[in-house]
């Protein structure tokens, strides 16, 4: 067991400075040197191990492994005839027991992202070159070594120094590079080995599609068992970046803040590989945008035990209830009788079983990210404080840096934490917003704000039955919530009111989500009335729900299908060509629309087609995005009326379906696909001169969107005595004109919902706000200061689109790039509306 946070974290000897100095340390060496450690006195005993997990893990993976490895450099060595592998010059240059532990560690890592076979290899084989950058900084660079030791503070052994020394190499221009394939290659035959030895992975090739395969390194079942029987000794798997105990080091330049000693690797504010345009940052006036990111990351959190010890249990005894990843892997479809001869029915088939393969795979994933949140979990409840440090991604949004748990997580992982610094609830609105919040996390969240409370109040008994037993009679009511483990959380908050009122110190997060916030930007930027009222930028009594909007569109096209006359002329745009496409795949649409009218077409079957649509979707993802919805509909018990003797037939029904569905969304967000045609057209032109698209934000962050040609290289390696042909993609120095433009509409966008963010958080600190759980379009604090901060985030989008421009200032941006001779194409700036984006200050459902 690493013997530092772990073993040091109850000694009142030591100060929180000490033990998050200890803490960031174990997160570099992840538990290394103690299997080194390990190993060295399994050596001295032969074949005598510690017994219990320990034993396990050294003597039926590492031990094995280094074996194998030992074995495969000696033959290799031998001079016998045969095939020499690539990896062998590679492998040689470190200690067999390191490379395996290093190759286990990071197969762990992929197995727990479900990384594609490529990304796995050469993530092992970086973590082996890292090794030997950093012996390598000591031998030849002991000066420098010794002097970056002198600025490290707490240094409490040589065994400590030395592993910072090795994460300083890189700043002294000591560098190991391999090139990509040969990372491949390394990583890909130490995969192989581990797999053939230990059992802990397997190299699986899945289906995408008929013409698609994509090689995985995927867990074995004994491997989840393995993961799911550890105990606190998971520290190995512990992910690099943990949470803090201490406030993290503010940001006060692209350079220097999040962690407080040299160990991590060296963090910037913008997660970016640019150094000059990093550079470039750090000589701009970003005081705004410092301060807003030491806000969020300033927050103080705990652990919300009540929950932890619920699904603790629950994960345990293996119920797959609240949306619990099931332990049991799906079943593959049952071959048809006619498989052999019928092409459709083969096609068909394969499709499903692709599908499954595919749901398999991510379950595998979801069970591992479960059990590293919990163990997070059990890890820091022992502290009445802990902190996110945050980094910012190109666009400008903000990201805590630790995985799996985290505010950003998903249901369980928010439902795990709540702030650690609450505030009496009071008898005012406090009660009212933490009801409004329960009723929100259950679904019940398409009426008025009062009948939302009034909701929460005719439950309160049941509500507190689920708080004083979640498996008692409450078991059923909670566990069908939308965000299960948040209601379930919330339960626990509410029926703490209930038993002190109005002195209640009310800790839960209580988030304000946007309406389609997307869409909010592109209509309050485009002045759009009609967007603008879909998205909830103007008063109403009830919140306006842009997907059922689209829906409505939508089923009164498919309506006039079946209209008498059987013509649908003037309704339907381009329709002789859709009916052409339709006849090729034998689609009759009086037929189909019937069937659609049998099925429903809710707000459900439009929604991620219309809430993507400010981020690139298109109309081929947007067949897609109904083809998913679909498929969740019948899983709820749903009848499928599309099915023929031959298939599901959801494909040719959403192919029908979904010309019908982009036309709707364009008659209800018009203004919107006007700015992104907009945009695309000014990255065109940036692009064919080789230009990134370079923009100010209105709070000072430069954005640089540069996306480069890539080309494609296929290597053949030898896997399991065949040749697998592998494609690797290298960057080149060219700017990628199509990508260029495919992600200018959602990249700004992101970058105005960032700005906007930003902007709240620092009025909203100015006003006495300390905590803050934010998700780019989703904004939380203690139930007491919700009515600050539900003011205080409608005035700065009203600042970001009165007090600025931001297309008019992107397009000076654009301008000021651009050649003489491109000026002039650049297009005047799309055509306002009426809408008066100063109505948001005083629309309830804005963010609600």
């Amino acid at each position: 067991m690493n013997d530092t946070v772990s073993s040091h974290s109850s000694s009142s000897s030591l100060s929180l400075y000490e033990k998050q100095i200890m803490l960031e340390e174990e997160m570099v060496l992840a538990g290394r040197d103690n299997f080194y450690k390990m190993i060295e006195q399994a050596k001295q005993r032969g074949e005598e191990a510690s017994t219990g997990y320990g034993q396990r893990l050294l003597k039926g993976l590492i031990e094995p492994m280094t074996k194998a490895i030992e074995d495969f450099v000696e033959e290799a060595a031998s001079g016998k005839a045969g095939r020499r592998h690539k990896a062998v010059r590679y492998i040689i240059l470190l200690e067999p027991e390191v490379v395996a532990f290093l190759t286990l560690k990071h197969a762990l890592d992929a197995i727990t992202k479900r990384h594609v076979l490529q990304r796995a290899a050469i993530r092992i084989a970086d973590a082996m070159a890292d090794e030997l950058r950093l012996r390598k900084f000591k031998r030849t660079n002991p000066d420098n070594f010794r002097a970056t030791m002198s600025k490290v503070e707490k240094a409490t052994s040589q065994r400590y120094k030395r592993n910072v020394a090795r994460l300083m190499a890189g700043r002294s221009g000591v560098t190991e590079d391999w090139p990509k394939a040969d990372r491949v290659h390394v990583g890909q035959k130490l995969i192989e080995m581990l797999s053939a030895v230990t059992g802990l992975v397997k190299i699986e090739t899945v289906a995408q599609g008929l013409h698609d395969t994509q090689v995985y390194v995927q867990a074995t079942d004994a491997t989840l068992d393995w993961i799911n029987n550890a105990n606190e000794q998971m520290d190995v798997l512990a992910p690099s970046f943990l949470p803090t105990i201490i406030p993290p080091k503010e940001w006060s330049s692209p350079f220097d803040g999040g962690y407080h000693s040299q160990m991590p690797r060296p963090l910037t504010l913008i997660k970016s590989r640019n150094r000059n345009y990093l550079e470039e940052l750090a000589n701009r006036d970003l005081s705004q945008v410092y301060s807003s990111v030491n806000a969020m990351q300033n927050t103080a959190w705990r652990i919300n035990k009540p929950v932890l010890e619920v699904l603790r249990e629950a994960w345990e005894i293996g119920l797959p209830i609240a949306k619990l990843p099931s332990r049991e892997a799906l079943q593959l479809p049952a071959k048809p009788d006619n498989i052999a001869e019928d092409e459709e029915a083969r096609r068909e088939w394969k499709k499903a079983a692709a599908r499954v393969h595919t749901a398999n795979g991510k379950l595998k994933s979801k069970r591992i990210q479960l059990r590293k949140i919990i163990q997070i979990a059990d890890r820091f409840a022992e502290f009445d404080a802990f902190y996110f440090p945050h980094q910012l991604d190109f666009r400008g949004r903000a990201y805590a840096i630790p995985l799996f748990l985290n505010p950003q997580g998903s249901d369980h992982a928010k439902a795990l934490l709540t702030f650690a610094h609450g505030k009496p609830i009071g008898d005012d609105t406090g009660p009212g917003w933490l009801a409004i919040h329960g009723a929100n996390t259950y679904g019940y969240d398409k009426v008025s704000l009062e009948d939302r409370i009034t909701w929460v109040e005719e439950r309160s008994s049941l509500i507190e039955s689920v708080a004083a037993d979640p498996w008692g009679e409450g078991f059923e009511f909670w566990t069908k919530a939308d965000k299960p483990w948040q209601f379930l959380a919330f339960c626990f908050e509410w029926a703490g009111y209930i038993r002190e009122g109005a002195a209640f110190v009310s800790s839960l997060p209580i988030a304000l989500d946007g309406s389609c916030n997307g869409l909010q930007h592109y209509s309050a930027a485009l002045r759009d009335p009609v967007g603008g009222l879909a998205v909830n930028l103007v008063p109403s009594e009830k919140p306006n729900d842009i997907y059922a909007a689209v829906a409505d569109v939508t089923l009164r096209l498919v309506r006039g299908f079946v209209c008498p006359n059987g013509s649908t002329s003037g309704t339907v745009h381009g329709l002789a060509k859709l009916r052409k496409t339709w006849a090729e795949h034998g689609i009759d649409e009086v037929d189909m629309a019937n069937r659609w009218l049998a099925f429903g077409v809710d707000r459900k079957v439009t929604k991620r087609a219309v809430m993507t649509l400010p981020y690139g979707s298109t109309q081929y993802s947007c067949r897609e995005f109904l083809e998913e919805a679909v498929r969740e509909k019948l899983e709820t018990g749903a009848k499928n009326p599309f099915a023929t003797d031959q298939s599901d037939g959801i494909f040719k029904a959403t192919l029908w379906l979904q010309p019908l569905v982009w036309q709707a969304i364009g008659e209800v967000v018009k203004a919107a696909r006007v700015g992104m045609d907009w945009l695309k057209e000014c990255a065109r032109l940036a692009a064919a001169e080789g230009l990134p698209v370079t923009w100010q934000t209105p709070d000072g962050l430069l954005v640089q969107q540069s996306y480069l040609d890539t080309k494609a290289k296929r290597i053949e390696t030898f896997l399991d005595g065949r040749v697998m042909k592998l494609t690797i993609r290298e960057d080149l120095d060219s700017i990628d004109r199509r990508r260029q433009q495919q992600g200018i509409a959602p990249n700004w966008v992101h970058s105005m919902d960032a700005t906007a963010l930003r902007m709240f958080v620092n009025l909203a600190a100015a006003n006495g706000v300390t905590s803050f759980a934010l998700v780019h379009d989703s904004y939380g604090t203690v139930a007491a200061d919700v009515d600050i901060v539900s003011v205080c985030l409608r005035k700065a989008f009203v600042q970001l689109y009165t007090e600025h421009d931001p297309l008019a200032e992107f397009r000076v941006d654009i301008a000021g790039m651009l050649s003489d001779e491109a000026l002039p194409e650049l297009p005047e700036l799309p055509p306002k509306g009426t809408l008066d984006v100063s109505l948001v200050e005083r629309s309830d459902f804005f963010f609600a």
